[in-house]
Order: C-alpha cells, then sequence, then structure tokens
C-alpha cells in the first residue's frame, strides 16, 4: 500500500522530465526553418515590407554564420550554444515587431492562367 505513492510520484516525476527534454528538443535548423516560414508569411501578408525582409534574411544568415564560426572546432560548447540561443531569440523578437509594427504593404497578388486570384502562403 505504501509503494504506490512512490510509484505514482516516480512515474509523474519521469514524465515531466520526458515532456521538458522534448520540449527544448527543437533543433538550430528546426528554429531557424520556422523562423524563415515566418517571415515568408509575413511577406505574403503585407505585414513584412521588402526592406525589413531584406534585414531579417540578412540577420537570419548572420545567425547561421555565427553556428558555422562556433562550430569550426568541431563541437558546440555550452557558452556557444548559449550565445546562439539568445541569438535567434534576438532575431525572433525582431520578427515579432516587423510583424506588429504599423507598416503595411499590398500583398503580393498571384495569377493563375484563366486569370483567377489566389494567395501564396
Amino acid at each position: 500500500m505504501k509503494k504506490q505513492p512512490i510509484i505514482i510520484a516516480t512515474l509523474l516525476l519521469a514524465g515531466l522530465l520526458g515532456f521538458s527534454q522534448t520540449a527544448r528538443a527543437v533543433g538550430f535548423t528546426d528554429r531557424l526553418s520556422q523562423q524563415e516560414q515566418r517571415i515568408r508569411g509575413g511577406i505574403a501578408s503585407g505585414q513584412i515590407t521588402p526592406r525589413e525582409a531584406g534585414k531579417l534574411y540578412q540577420d537570419q544568415h548572420q545567425v547561421h554564420q555565427l553556428r558555422r564560426h562556433f562550430l569550426a572546432d568541431g563541437n558546440l560548447s555550452r557558452r556557444e550554444r548559449n550565445t546562439l540561443e539568445e541569438r535567434m531569440d534576438r532575431s525572433n523578437k525582431l520578427i515579432y515587431l516587423y510583424k506588429h509594427n504599423l507598416q503595411r504593404v499590398q500583398p503580393p497578388r498571384y495569377y493563375d492562367r484563366a486569370g483567377r486570384h489566389f494567395a501564396c502562403y
């Protein structure tokens, strides 16, 4: 009877640890592609101007170059990983700011061969 609360507590703790590992398991390339997808969505909706898009893509390129620089020796130290995550966080905030500022452009329109308008996201 006394073993049951210990077993339940152990399973609960193991579940929480497993959840925290999977939540953090998103890799660099996954995060970078998610950010680029957000940029493309902002361009398609007109929330991000072409000038802002250029700045965001340049920022993404700099983050990628920083990672390549850090991996030049073959491994990524904890300090380098933290620096890279901070840089990705800053890039993420910049995307948010550009998508939610008051600058808007008319979203690009695409037409099929029959002349019908469709959106490309």
